[in-house]
């Protein structure tokens, strides 16, 4: 009597566009997919790091995918210089830390905010690392502190992969969690995974001397297994972060200090830009909303105006 292939379920930590690696408990194995999936969700077109699935295990070593379990939260994206297409990074994330440098590269509150706005959008915990701080005076980064943490609730760490600053702290942020860490090339995702667990198999680059910009270490999606009861999902470096169901008309509910304020405005369908009788515009003039922050909401609506798939 022939033996039948056991049905496990695990999760996948690595897709290709032919294997996957999935994790069944302590053990990584290599796997195929043969015909259709089975899934429970029409829009589950195909499988994503992060995955809960179950599949035969033909051996030790090997299974075949057959089914993708329920999706609990999602990470998208789209590059709008290309066709406009929803892109998956990776599914079943709780928080969303966005990593971000001192200098090289540079700090960019803008990329901050278009984050924190994908964070609220998936209903993503979001976490704040500005990476790099032996580069730099913490005091010149105390109003991040002070108004995103203080005010908005979020918590924000200083840290140094090479000093080792701030890593303790947030390593405990992520345990018993599945973290997405997203950030432009060369902040030191890689560097601080590797901080928190040394023996991780990861690469490092150091950023271009003639550019001042990271260099792509990370090249695909990957969910690597930390010694905490915890996950973290490396990211390649996003130069170009584009929206995926995000529309200018909703932009203002991301901003999540601004709803304290909209109901005052003169207007129901206040902007927040031009119109008078503006509470937003009024709480930024008595400096209770941070003027940087509300600028660069600015600068995220006039983007998704020229956008094509605007409503």
């Amino acid at each position: 009597m022939r033996n039948t292939p056991a049905k496990m379920t695990g999760k996948v930590l690595k897709a290709t566009r032919a294997t996957y690696e999935v994790m069944l408990e302590n053990q990584v194995i290599q796997c195929t997919i043969r015909g259709k999936l089975v899934v429970d969700d029409e829009n589950y077109a195909s499988v994503k790091v992060g995955d809960n699935v179950t599949l035969l295990l033909v051996n030790e070593m090997e299974g075949v995918i057959e089914k993708i379990l329920p999706r609990k939260s999602q990470l998208t994206r789209t590059i709008a210089s290309r066709q406009y297409k929803e892109h998956i990074i990776a599914v079943n994330i709780d928080q969303l830390l966005i990593i971000l440098s001192t200098k090289n590269p540079r700090f960019k509150s803008g990329l901050m905010d278009r984050y924190l706005v994908i964070a609220e959008k998936n209903r993503l915990h979001p976490l704040i690392c500005i990476n790099k701080i032996d580069l730099s005076n913490a005091e010149k980064f105390a109003p991040y502190l002070d108004y995103y943490q203080g005010k908005l609730g979020i918590p924000v760490f200083f840290t140094s992969a090479i000093t080792g600053e701030g890593v303790t702290l947030l390593e405990k942020s992520l345990q018993n969690s599945v973290t997405a860490l997203v950030g432009h090339s060369g902040v030191g995702k890689s560097s601080l995974i590797k901080a928190i667990q040394p023996g991780l198999d990861i690469k490092t680059a150091e950023v271009s001397e003639r550019t001042r910009k990271g260099q792509h270490t990370t090249t695909h999606v990957q969910l690597f297994p930390l010694l905490n009861n915890s996950f973290v999902i490396d990211t390649p470096g996003i130069r170009e972060l584009g929206f995926w169901g995000i529309y200018k008309k909703d932009l203002a509910n991301y901003f999540i200090e601004f709803r304290q304020y909209a109901h005052e405005c003169q207007f129901g369908d206040c902007t927040h830009i031009h119109e008078p009788g503006c509470a937003v515009k009024s709480a930024v003039s008595r400096g209770e909303i941070l003027e940087e922050r509300y600028n660069n909401y600015i600068n995220i609506f006039e983007s998704l105006k020229s956008a094509h798939y605007e409503r």
